[in-house]
């Protein structure tokens, strides 16, 4: 059919290709200038299309998007500062490796330097943090155009995924009309009947809904020799070790992992977000108690590492990232199938780029008979974890009142298999990394790693909560958002945007009147500059800045949490569960857990022999 105007068609042709190359999803904020597009999206019968006012918001609502259905997702602005509202998020997804296809609508270059309404410099907006930029071309209804933009917008999509995931910018010039309305056949923007008919693939598309262009790229494959002198090295090493960290990809090579750390007797410490964690199938040798071990006397006492592999991001705990540091004459080799290198410490010797899955596997295969001292090494951690998270359960079990370290342990018992965990930043993921560590139940688990911060936590959790339903292969178990108040008041009308789309999401509120990471800080107690400036505790209550849509349900004790966790997942919507606790009361809990767990630690007999 023929399209009304050259916008209709350059829009329809771009949301064909994008549907063609793999797109299911768009979030769109609203505006004029992006109508071209808006229009097409929301005919598409293949690409979801959902309205997010704020563009803050709706930038991190599908990064959650992204994360959940581990397939790219679009964003649609008009042009001017809406553009610019996406910048967290995407600086959030470079880092983390979500892929977004961000579309910026844009005025004509004969708009720019001259004062005209709404109109700013948008060509590299996010400079470094997307995989790659370019500027449409103006619309024009001819072969050429329509070739070079098919071709373009198919390989767009292909840039967000493979081999290094991440955003993508298209900067997409509209002149008026931008609705799909008829022009005059005198019109410069008429479109000729005839281009159907001389162009009719460039048009329609190619046949069997197959892309303009397919681009193959596979994950980069392990280099023998690498193989071969890594083998060798592990074999050789007497107190070899894992560090798994945060990785969105972590559960797609963790039974290759698994299954070398076990036939190599490697104890593997792995974080929340790793993948490996939360997994029921881990088996003994993979260690949740990573943090507590570090921070104990364990390697002065047992030896410290002879080698050292590293996966996803860089130890987001205090104590693993101070090992790291001290470990400056540990070989250490991180693995990656990406570029970025994560060795923050810059102590890292050796960097291998390679699909992780055909690295371990390969690995395995080449490894031979282990010594006994590898055996000692690997059952000291496994008794060290199984003390650490005896201890904590045991003192965590008596401790009536309620805290963030009481939170995590209790919930790791009421979520469901298959639930998806998601938790904000700060010291709810160290919380969560120390005294979740019981937990084996399968779990999804995502967190915002990239930059830490508590921007758009809520959004992302709504994006995710989307993403759940909109997959019909996933299973039907919930979604679980823990977060702290400061970050909530910071996102707190994303709480709306999950009420008006329907979601299911528990929201479990850890209250501790501002910043908990603060008081760890020296800033602490530098008053009055330190409550105000970095604990941030709110003047209202939480009851009093909660939209009056949402209904707010306060836990007094652990019987009341209990209730309450378990009556907000077996309902549909959004539950929000307020749980009170105190910023000093909870410091000194850690400190006192982690001292007790410590001193257990040093009752541990060291391996009779070593290396």
């Amino acid at each position: 059919m023929v399209a009304p105007n050259v916008n209709t068609l350059w829009a329809r042709v771009m949301v064909d290709e994008f549907a063609r190359s793999g797109l299911k999803a768009v979030v769109i904020s609203p505006g004029s200038r992006s109508a071209p597009l808006v229009f097409q999206f929301s005919e598409h019968p293949t690409i979801e299309d959902y309205s997010v006012i704020d563009e803050r918001s709706a930038g991190f609502f599908a990064l959650g998007l992204a994360r959940s259905l581990r397939a790219p997702v679009a964003l649609l602005c008009t042009s001017g500062t809406a553009a610019a509202n996406y910048y967290p998020a995407i600086c959030e997804a470079d880092r983390a490796g979500v892929p977004l296809l961000v579309l910026t609508a844009d005025r004509l270059r004969d708009e720019h330097e001259c004062g005209a309404q709404q109109v700013m410099e948008q060509d590299h907006l996010y400079g470094a943090h997307v995989r790659w930029f370019q500027r449409i071309a103006q619309a024009e209804a001819s072969a050429d155009r329509l070739s070079y933009l098919r071709s373009l917008t198919a390989r767009a999509i292909q840039k967000t995924g493979s081999p290094w995931p991440g955003p993508v910018h298209l900067n997409v010039p509209f002149r008026k009309p931008l609705e799909p309305v008829p022009v005059a056949t005198e019109h410069r923007d008429h479109v000729p009947a005839q281009l159907t008919d001389q162009a009719r693939s460039l048009v329609q598309g190619r046949p069997n809904g197959q892309p303009w262009i397919r681009v193959t790229q596979g994950r980069p494959m392990p280099d023998l020799a690498a193989v071969d002198d890594l083998a060798r090295r592990i074999q050789n090493s007497h107190r070899p070790m894992i560090l798994a960290g945060t990785d969105l990809r972590g559960s797609d090579y963790r039974e290759a992992l698994r299954d070398f750390a076990a036939r190599a007797a490697i104890p593997l410490l792995a974080e929340p977000a790793s993948g490996l964690r939360h997994w029921q199938a881990r088996g003994a040798g993979i260690l949740a108690t990573g943090d507590l071990i570090a921070a104990s006397d364990f390697y002065r006492d047992h030896g410290q590492p002879d080698l050292i592999l590293r996966t996803g991001h860089a130890p987001l705990s205090w104590p693993l990232q101070a090992f790291c540091h001290s470990a400056a004459n540990v070989p250490q080799v991180v693995v990656s199938s990406t570029p970025v290198l994560a060795d923050p410490e810059h102590q890292a010797g050796d960097q291998i780029i390679a699909d992780e899955r055909e690295l371990f596997t390969a690995l395995t295969e080449k490894l031979g008979a282990m010594s006994p001292q590898r055996s000692d090494w690997l059952n000291a951690h496994i008794r060290a974890a199984e003390l650490a998270t005896g201890e904590l359960s045991r003192t965590l079990d008596a401790h009536d009142k309620l805290s963030s370290p009481g939170l995590w342990h209790r919930l790791g018992g009421l979520l469901p298999a298959d639930s998806l965990l998601f938790f904000s930043s700060s010291m709810l993921v160290r919380h969560l990394d120390t005294f979740m560590s019981a937990h084996q139940g399968d779990l999804e688990v995502h967190f915002n790693r990239g930059l830490n911060g508590i921007d758009g936590i809520v959004s992302t959790a709504a994006g995710l909560a989307t993403g759940r339903r909109q997959d019909l292969d996933r299973s039907p178990a919930p979604t679980v958002l823990v977060i702290g108040d400061v970050a909530l008041r910071h996102d707190l009308a994303a709480l709306l945007l999950a009420i008006e789309m329907e979601l299911d999401l528990t929201v479990i509120v850890v209250d501790n009147d501002g910043g908990e990471i603060f008081e760890y800080l020296p800033s602490a107690g530098l008053e009055p500059a330190h409550e105000k400036h970095f604990a941030t505790g709110g003047r209202l209550s939480l009851a009093e800045i909660l939209p009056s849509a949402v209904t707010l349900h306060q836990a007094s004790d652990w019987n009341g949490f209990h209730g309450l966790v378990e009556e907000a997942l077996a309902r549909p919507g959004l539950d929000v569960i307020r749980v009170p606790t105190s910023r000093l009361d909870d410091r000194q809990l850690r400190d006192d857990l982690i001292a007790r767990v410590v001193g257990v630690l040093e009752d541990i007999e060291s391996p009779a022999s070593r290396a």
